[in-house]
């Protein structure tokens, strides 16, 4: 059996955690590898649904025999939680084997636990390690959600537009069925599962009536949240009827209005301040994390998708650009001005996938609400 490095091993943490994708919220994405004192691959495992093993124990519990863990080295994405809750501390369990060593990519940046799982470790004679090879924006990127809910007290919210090369959505008269690919599209309906909730706005409501669900087989038993952005009510008349509530549970629809004084028909309902037909942004988040959503994917037409844009509340862009050209038609960052090009919001770690013919560009951008 081959020898694992440092730098391999982190990386097979990272490609394990990535499996718990749409099924750890509000816990961290984090992976697993255990190596024997020889660098040789015991065991790996994730953190693979909220309220079950952590990915320590998943890994532990691939190795047949205990007695090669003598001297075993651990690799995880993520530093070793402290406290008891749905489940035990891993560091506690890890802190009374025979291991020599424990590696994490990230401190935890829970304040309350910072720190006291590396503390634990080394308190039983472990070494614990902070990993320092590389590979921090992609153990950043893994639990990107929590350490945005951690850090910044919020939901973390991720945009997806559609788009031709020049940049443009649809057509003037609001067609955009559709401008990228079945790859893509297929892609799109894996990223909607690995969030919270979708989040659309009343204009693609309105038009396309979707079901806004993912439809990838991975996420079929999830149930699929959708925030609906209405600031009139105006989806009030067609909400029953319409195919947002034939893939999903009442309680699964959450309309948000302005101060209207009147009761959607169906669903859950919030009403946050507005002006002139526009949210509070500021308002709207608190409001969304209190209804215990953590993670938003929004995926919407031109205007609520500007309207994010404008009020730098993207933390993450997943931009799908079709080799085509459409000339006039509608682009998603009309309400975006900028007076020089040293304030433009550029992408922090960009990473660019290809999908068929079209091709997604990822990335952070550097400006965002805080």
């Amino acid at each position: 059996m081959a020898e694992l490095s440092p730098l391999a091993a982190m990386r097979l943490a990272i490609e394990e955690g990535k499996k718990g994708a749409g099924f750890v919220s509000p816990n961290p994405l984090v992976g697993c590898v255990i190596l024997d004192r020889d660098h040789n691959l015991l065991g790996k495992g994730h953190h693979a649904k909220v309220g079950e093993n952590h990915a320590e124990i998943n890994a532990l519990a691939e190795i047949e025999d205990p007695g090669r863990l003598d001297g075993a080295h651990v690799f995880v994405t993520l530093e070793p939680c402290a406290h008891e809750g749905r489940t035990p501390s891993c560091a506690k369990i890890l802190a009374k084997l025979p291991i020599a060593s424990v590696t994490y990519g990230i401190q935890d940046p829970n304040p309350l636990v910072s720190g006291q799982g590396a503390s634990i470790l080394r308190a039983a004679g472990k070494s614990a390690l902070l990993f320092r090879e590389g590979l921090q924006s992609e153990l950043e990127e893994l639990a990107e959600i929590f350490f945005t809910n951690m850090r910044e007290k919020r939901p973390f919210i991720a945009l997806k537009v559609a788009q031709s090369l020049d940049g443009k959505v649809a057509l003037n008269d609001g067609t955009s069925q559709w401008i990228t690919g079945e790859a893509s599209r297929a892609h799109v309906q894996y990223l909607r599962g690995c969030y919270d909730a979708v989040v659309t706005g009343m204009g693609t409501f309105l038009r396309d009536d979707p079901r806004m669900n993912s439809r990838h087989p991975r996420f079929e038993n999830k149930a699929q949240k959708l925030v609906l952005l209405d600031p009139e009510g105006k989806s009030f008349a067609k909400i029953k009827d319409s195919n947002l509530l034939t893939v999903r549970a009442p309680e699964d629809l959450i309309i948000v209005t302005g101060p209207l004084g009147m009761e959607p028909p169906v669903g859950r309902h919030i009403e946050v301040p507005d002006a002139e037909g526009s949210f509070d942004m500021f308002s709207l988040l608190p409001a969304l994390q209190a209804e215990g959503l953590h993670s938003l994917f929004v995926e919407s037409g031109p205007y609520t998708a500007s309207q994010f844009i404008r009020s730098k509340m993207i933390d993450r862009l997943y931009a799908f650009v079709a080799p085509i050209l459409i000339g006039e038609g509608l682009d998603w960052t009309a309400g975006l001005r900028v007076g020089a090009l040293d304030q433009a919001v550029r992408l922090s770690n960009p990473r660019v996938e290809t999908f068929g013919p079209d091709f997604m560009i990822t990335g952070r951008p550097q400006t965002r609400f805080s």
